[in-house]
């Protein structure tokens, strides 16, 4: 399945890049965060959910694109897989001018239980998924957007 969400931010690209080199060491507990949000969302409009014992993320060397800057990224919660089994996607970073970004994250996954996990996906953990996404993406645009304005 497809999962995507972009946001602006008002920082250069290369302000971005250093910026991101610098929150690198957060990304992996904002995407644990994310995905307990996501927990809780799932909790309210389906069965009770066993969490994850971790969420693992990794994000990969740049690659120079003639839009920007690529990032790639494996991101899986371990132990309770149904929510959000593994996740690979890009993280663009794409120059709207002399002093904005697009941080777009583009990637996909497969749900759990074949079939039955896939009407469950389009049900609501796609939902799910998406929501983690876009919580994940909103944390580093802050960040990015902060640490610009401190570095």
């Amino acid at each position: 399945m497809f999962v995507g969400y972009s946001v602006e931010v008002a920082v250069d690209l290369a302000g971005v890049e250093r910026s991101l080199d610098r929150v690198r060491s957060n990304l992996e507990e904002w995407a644990d965060t994310a995905y307990r949000d996501g927990e809780q969302l799932y909790a309210r409009v389906g069965p009770t959910a066993s969490v994850a014992h971790e969420v693992k993320l990794d994000i990969g060397v740049a690659e120079i694109h003639s839009s920007g800057l690529v990032y790639p990224i494996h991101w899986v919660a371990t132990g309770a897989t149904i929510l959000f089994p593994e996740l690979r996607a890009d993280l663009h970073l794409s120059k709207l001018g002399s002093d904005r970004t697009m941080l777009t994250m583009k990637g996909t996954y497969d749900p759990p239980l074949g079939p039955l996990g896939r009407l469950a996906d389009r049900a609501v953990l796609g939902r799910v998924a998406e929501a983690t996404v876009r919580d994940w993406m909103e944390r580093l645009a802050e960040a990015l957007s902060t640490d610009s304005v401190n570095g």
